[in-house]
């Protein structure tokens, strides 16, 4: 019972979070200002909404869900930065 009403409240927070990122990220007009809305989505929305998974119990769903978790960590930086990268050497504002 108590698992069940963690993995909620982690899955209502991390879709609250994953709203107000395409929020912002639809208001925004410069690609810089887009990336921190956008890393929002896909950093803490989404790790939210994995642990939310975890609470689950199964042990085939907990690892998935640690291994796209790992995965999330590692890509969400990096493609960021690839991002700003490239939209630097364009100089697109």
């Amino acid at each position: 019972m108590m698992l069940d009403v963690l993995g909620a409240v982690l899955l209502g927070l991390g879709l609250l979070l994953a709203t107000i990122g395409l929020y912002g990220l639809l208001r925004m007009r410069d690609i810089n200002h887009q990336l921190h809305p956008a890393g929002l989505v896909t950093g803490p929305a989404v790790l939210l909404v994995l642990l939310a998974s975890v609470a689950t119990g199964s042990a085939e769903i907990i690892t998935s869900a640690v291994l796209v978790i790992l995965f999330v960590l590692v890509t969400s930086p990096l493609s960021a930065h690839a991002i700003a990268r490239a939209a630097r050497r364009r100089r697109r504002p």
